[in-house]
């Protein structure tokens, strides 16, 4: 089969600085922090990251309040649950379609088709809370559009980024990527408890339908400088060929069976958070938004130290050290019944699910040739995202039969026991080829 050729790069073109607003300022960066943070060289990537942490910051001043709604419509842990596994079955039916088809179109025009999309269903469901006529299964449907909308979604932004930033720049850009999701979780859970708990719900739809303005907007001003080939062969084929090149590559189906692993028993801690926050710490709805912001600041913290620490030789160490750490502090977490110890430690959580989660995301992208990515990282979003479906029905039935506790301890235990064997296993591995190359 043959392997398309991406076109090269040309390097991007700085524009002087010809105002003193703050805009102009964001579009040229000092040169400290570009050679800091060299992605931020690029104007495309700096529109786009800028867009992309105004929008994410709305979807979770969103979650917030869709997740009070079902557990205040509702008071079921498996209904709650359900949710999440209604909005992410898409993508786990959709993601391999989705890649290929990123590698196809055009991935500004399908970025800038699901965002507009995206603030429809955020302004649909914010009327029907508003005016009051809002019912579970309604939160069914637009939970399932949206996960439809970002299984197409998720594969192009991520294909997207090394068309807007040169190759020596893309393990940063993904770092930087993971800063500002993770920055939303800190400002957008803070916010929308606490909207919800002074003004009400509705207003967080909305926030997140006007959310999507920025990045559809910054969208309207990118002009990707690199051409990537597109694939013109049979979408069947494009998929059986990146899934080809996963089974071929030992260190890459290593990492994605350790990232499905923890999102299907590790990572849909939030789903059972609202439960935390309201049964066992007894916190209310602000007491939630700030659980939440604990993690994301955690997450945050450990995105920023990547960002400026990213070194390739560490990044094995990182991934076992980031799902180990994740998996003991979840498990404290589970046990703590005091709300202060209880932020603290969603902070390591947080910390140490972003240490695992992007060094595992750069490492992969980097393994994988530039033609390729657009699908490997689709089973990627997959594996990290797919799953949680699954994850988020079993922690809802779990928790529903015995309790808050008994989904995190259980699957953050089985996530260490799975993460020490897959660990093992790869240790063996690399011992056999090095004896085989010394005998050799």
């Amino acid at each position: 089969m043959a392997h398309l050729t991406p076109i090269p790069p040309e390097p991007p073109e700085e524009e002087p600085l010809s105002s003193g607003s703050w805009f102009s300022l964001f579009l040229n960066p000092a040169g400290r922090v570009t050679g800091a943070l060299p992605a931020l060289q690029s104007r495309e990537f700096r529109l786009f990251w800028f867009g992309q942490m105004v929008s994410l910051t709305g979807t979770w001043v969103q979650s917030v309040a869709q997740q009070w709604l079902v557990l205040k419509l509702t008071g079921s842990a498996f209904k709650l649950g359900l949710v999440t596994t209604i909005q992410f079955t898409p993508l786990l039916l959709l993601a391999l379609v989705g890649g290929a088809i990123a590698d196809r179109l055009p991935k500004r025009d399908l970025l800038l088709a699901t965002q507009v999309v995206s603030a429809l269903l955020a302004a649909g469901l914010g009327t029907l809370v508003v005016t009051g006529q809002v019912q579970y299964w309604q939160v069914l449907v637009f939970a399932g559009a949206l996960g439809t909308v970002n299984a197409f979604y998720v594969p192009a932004r991520q294909a997207f980024v090394p068309e807007i930033v040169n190759e020596g720049a893309l393990l940063n850009a993904v770092a930087l990527n993971s800063a500002i999701f993770n920055g939303a979780r800190v400002i957008g859970p803070a916010v929308g408890g606490i909207l919800v708990a002074t003004v009400g719900l509705s207003l967080n739809f909305y926030l997140n339908a006007a959310s999507y303005v920025a990045v559809i907007a910054t969208l309207l001003l990118i002009h990707p400088a690199r051409r990537i080939a597109r694939s013109q062969e049979n979408i069947w084929a494009n998929v059986k060929e990146g899934l080809t090149y996963i089974r071929e590559t030992p260190v890459v189906y290593t990492i994605l069976a350790l990232v499905g692993t923890s999102s299907l028993f590790a990572l849909n801690f939030t789903t059972i958070l609202p439960l935390f926050a309201r049964y066992v710490l007894h916190s209310g709805s602000s007491g939630f938004g700030f659980l939440m912001a604990a993690s994301g600041l955690g997450s945050l913290a450990g995105s920023i130290a990547i960002a400026f620490f990213n070194r390739r030789d560490q990044a094995r160490v990182f991934i076992y050290v980031g799902a180990v750490s994740l998996c003991v502090a979840e498990i404290v977490f589970a046990l703590s019944r005091n709300y202060l110890l209880s932020c603290a430690l969603l902070v390591i959580v947080g910390i140490s699910q972003t240490i695992f989660t992007t060094t595992a995301n750069t490492r992969v992208l980097s393994l994988t040739p530039n033609h390729l990515q657009g699908r490997v990282m689709s089973v990627y979003s997959l594996m990290f995202l797919g799953m949680t479906p699954f994850g988020s029905f079993l922690s809802g039935v779990i928790a529903q039969r015995w309790g808050a506790p008994a989904p995190l301890i259980w699957g953050a235990a089985i996530t260490l026991a799975i993460t020490v064997v897959i660990f093992a296993l790869r240790r063996r591995q690399r011992e056999r080829l090095e004896a085989g190359s010394a005998s050799g």
